[in-house]
């Protein structure tokens, strides 16, 4: 016995199902971009992680309190608090605010 499988006329032209966006997620990141004089740009950035259990900041290492580039909070207020110290480290040395972005990021 043979099986076949019968197609509509409709169907015969649908794009294929792209079954793999199934397992992307979407976070948003936070970044923020200072500016002095002739100086490299410092960004930081703000998202949850892929697990939506932690914040992580991104900072160059030279502007953290810890001495790293990367810190895990529990909290959001926690992750937004050390944001706001080292930003008011880079203002009273100088650097000014140039841009802030909110973007979307996908998660594969």
């Amino acid at each position: 016995m043979t099986n076949v499988a019968a197609i509509s006329q409709g169907d015969a032209h649908a794009p294929p199902v792209d079954r793999s966006r199934r397992n992307c997620r979407h976070i948003r990141v936070l970044r923020w971009t200072f500016r002095k004089d002739d100086e490299d740009a410092v960004v930081c950035e703000l998202a949850l992680t892929g697990e939506d259990r932690e914040y992580e900041l991104r900072v160059p290492a030279d502007w953290s309190p810890t001495g790293l580039s990367v810190e895990r909070f529990d909290a959001a207020l926690t992750a937004f608090e050390r944001h706001a110290m080292i930003e008011r480290q880079l203002l009273d040395e100088g650097w000014v605010l140039d841009g802030f972005e909110s973007e979307r990021v996908t998660l594969h």
